[in-house]
């Protein structure tokens, strides 16, 4: 046989001992309860979901909300994702969730191994998230240090107006989502470059 071929069917069948275990797991011994949510098998019906999410998200959403109530679970992957939604529209189930019991919530999945890089975005929420959100308000957005990198930030504005610049005088359409990621690594490696990492 063709080695390709071995290796596929090698992931094939890991993945589908492991979601087999998953669901033994989670059903002999669950470790949290989640909201009520759609029935799942962990890998068919998991891509199903994403499928029929990518067409119809709002209506889905709606359907499902209908028959298990204001909060559901679904899994996607191997992840719950939990949906709040209110049907009286007056937001109070998710402000309560979000905003009075933000704490309790308030934190990230567990990274992959190969992801060892903390910063703002990626860091748990507890000292560590506090710590780096002081830096970040203290040294960064502190307005004396806003003056202090306001050539670098002009620097970011001249690089945006050029690419907007040409690509109009190109007669293309101005992807304005392009250009914002481009200026914003430039700024943060401008910005690194002056000794500001631990963002």
């Amino acid at each position: 046989m063709e080695p390709w071929f071995i290796i596929l069917i090698s992931i094939c069948i890991s993945a589908v001992i492991k979601s087999i275990f998953n669901l033994l797991f989670t059903i002999i011994k669950p470790s949290y309860s989640l909201p009520p949510g759609p029935s799942t098998l962990p890998v068919i019906s998991n891509f199903l979901w994403v499928c029929k999410f990518s067409f119809e998200l709002e209506h889905s959403l709606r359907s499902i909300h209908a028959k298990f109530g204001p909060i559901v679970t679904l899994w996607i992957g191997f992840l719950p994702a939990i949906f709040i939604a209110d049907r009286s529209y007056d937001r109070s189930l998710a402000h309560q969730a979000l905003i009075q019991n933000g704490a309790i919530f308030a934190n990230r999945p567990k990274p992959f191994v190969t992801n060892k890089i903390l910063n703002i975005n990626s860091a748990f929420y507890g000292p560590n998230w506090r710590l780096l959100k002081r830096n970040l308000t203290s040294e960064i957005l502190h307005p004396s240090r806003i003056k202090s990198y306001s050539h670098a930030r002009n620097w970011a504005l001249k690089i945006l107006l050029n690419c907007f610049k040409l690509q109009y005088k190109s007669g293309d359409p101005v992807y304005v989502l392009k250009h914002f990621q481009h200026v914003m690594f430039c700024l943060l490696e401008q910005l690194q470059g002056l000794g500001i990492t631990q963002i």
